[in-house]
């Protein structure tokens, strides 16, 4: 007996022969239809094998351009399956004419086929055309995101990564696209062509200078000078990537962006309405992000723009917003997560010192928001230098009267899973420095509690609970802290894993 499929794509062959009538059109459109439903439910190999043995991909390419949208959308998908064990090198050498009419297809179904298929190309040695990049990056133009634009970037950023850039992604052509698309889109479109520059920038000084040299990357820096306070939001985003080399780095920094948005941050202040609100947070985390970029020295950075007493004048203003503190809590976590922005934040002393304040005087989500951001201070680094695990422990003194341990105890005890994942957080970061599996070893309340198993804690907790004895139970210091019983006890929490029940009833160390 014929299978189906075999029905169908005889019933395909018969109807490709014919004039286009309407009536041809709708058979192809059903026809296209069934076969896209026997493709997915196979056996595919043979429906593949049979398929592309009667139906040549020129004629496929040839339907794309059929004017019946339901057709087109169909044949695409059918496409689309057909493609998919096919490999780039194949689809270069067999389909290069039809890549480019692809791209600059008017339906995005279609668009969208042909850029999955660059996704593919995963080698700089690959083949490929120069003729491609000018046509990949138009199909950034949009007013708005769609499908096609969002898949044309991850495009354009899947090539660049893989070394396909210089030679075939900013010819002239291709550089003629991009500052055609800049000069004729808003917003949206232009921010676009820069999340790609500033990628592709990060990868190579080559590339930055002759994005440079082209003029490309003085059009992104006058966007800082933009009256949209969402377009200097975007830019903002954006500079951390774009420094990630020195020479980079330097040369934003010579354009005085870094001047402008510090001064742009205490512009903001007090200024209460929404635009003064989100240009003051814009900043902040910028800086804060700064402090990673692969070309920035974070402590001199520090210094030649202090953000940090900013935040700490933040932090203790009475008047502050509850979304400003949040913010400057934030940002401090996220510069002490660094170890030399940290190094610079001991010496500036302030800011520390207010983060301390805020956490004694918190309750609420603003006690979680801080326990997250001495986490993320303590957990700056698997292996802590000293003079860093020193900085953490003098940090550690000065929260709570030196009573921190038995607060965040308190913190997490209290069943909330927000308090209780940032407190538990917190422990697991002090395992790692010798001090804070000693201060855990020395307050047998603390410890107890942690070695205490309650499944109505809920799963996250239990895993953050988890990861703070694995890793005491890591730590070399342990050995030194617990007696021969307690760290049996111990290890048998990490091998029995996170969610272990026991069936007989647990004991609390040190009880009589």
């Amino acid at each position: 007996m014929e299978k189906e499929y075999n029905k169908t794509i005889k019933q395909i062959c018969i109807l490709l022969q014919s004039e286009p009538t309407t009536e041809v059109i709708q058979g192809l459109r059903e026809a296209f239809e069934n076969l896209s439903k026997q493709l997915k439910a196979g056996p595919f190999l043979e429906v593949f094998e049979t398929t592309l043995s009667n139906i040549p991909f020129a004629a496929l390419f040839s339907l794309l351009a059929a004017p019946d949208n339901r057709l087109v959308v169909t044949v695409a998908e059918v496409t689309s399956q057909l493609l998919k064990p096919v490999t780039w090198a194949m689809v270069h050498q067999t389909f290069e004419e039809y890549i480019i009419q692809g791209l600059d297809h008017p339906h995005p179904v279609v668009k969208c086929l042909v850029l999955d298929q660059f996704l593919k190309c995963d080698r700089d040695t690959e083949p490929f055309s120069p003729q491609y990049g000018q046509h990949i990056w138009m199909c950034l133009e949009s007013k708005s995101d769609t499908d096609a634009t969002k898949l044309a970037k991850q495009v354009l950023e899947h090539l660049c990564a893989v070394g396909m850039a210089t030679d075939y992604l900013l010819t002239g052509e291709s550089i003629g696209a991009m500052k055609q698309l800049l000069a004729s889109g808003g917003e949206s479109q232009r921010f676009r062509v820069y999340d790609v520059v500033a990628g592709a920038s990060a990868r190579s000084d080559t590339i930055f200078e002759l994005l440079r040299q082209e003029g490309i990357v003085d059009m992104l820096l006058k966007e800082s000078s933009a009256d949209d306070v969402l377009v200097l939001m975007n830019f903002y985003e954006l500079l951390p990537t774009m420094c990630a080399s020195l020479a980079s780095f330097e040369y934003l920094d010579s354009a005085g962006i870094f001047v402008d948005a510090l001064a742009c941050v205490d512009k903001a202040e007090g200024d209460s309405s929404v635009t003064g609100s989100l240009l003051r947070v814009a900043g902040l985390k910028l800086f804060s992000r700064m402090v990673d970029a692969g070309g920035v020295k974070p402590g001199s950075f520090l210094e030649k723009y202090p953000i940090a007493p900013r935040l700490g004048q933040m932090l203790l203003a009475t008047e502050a917003s509850g979304e400003l503190t949040t913010t400057a809590i934030n940002c401090l976590g996220a510069i002490g997560n660094n170890a030399d922005a940290l190094a610079y934040l001991v010496k500036e002393k302030t800011a520390l010192a207010a983060l301390a304040s805020v956490y004694d005087r918190s309750i609420g989500q603003l006690r979680v928001e801080c326990m997250q951001a001495v986490a993320c201070i303590f957990g700056h680094s698997a292996s802590p230098s000293k003079a860093a695990s020193q900085a953490c422990y003098e940090l550690y003194e000065r929260l709570a009267g030196g009573k921190f341990l038995a607060s965040l105890v308190k913190e997490i005890m209290k069943g909330f899973e927000e308090s209780c994942v940032a407190g538990l957080a917190v422990i697991q970061k002090m395992t790692l420095h010798a001090w804070g599996v000693r201060e855990i070893a020395s307050h047998q309340n603390a410890l107890n509690y942690l070695l205490m198993r309650d499944s109505s804690r809920g799963r996250l907790v239990q895993q953050w609970q988890f990861a703070a004895i694995e890793s005491m139970a890591k730590s070399e210091q342990a050995v030194v802290e617990f007696d021969a019983a307690t760290l049996a006890q111990i290890q048998k929490y990490v091998r029995d894993g996170p969610y272990y029940v026991s069936s007989a009833p647990q004991v609390a160390l040190g009880s009589s």
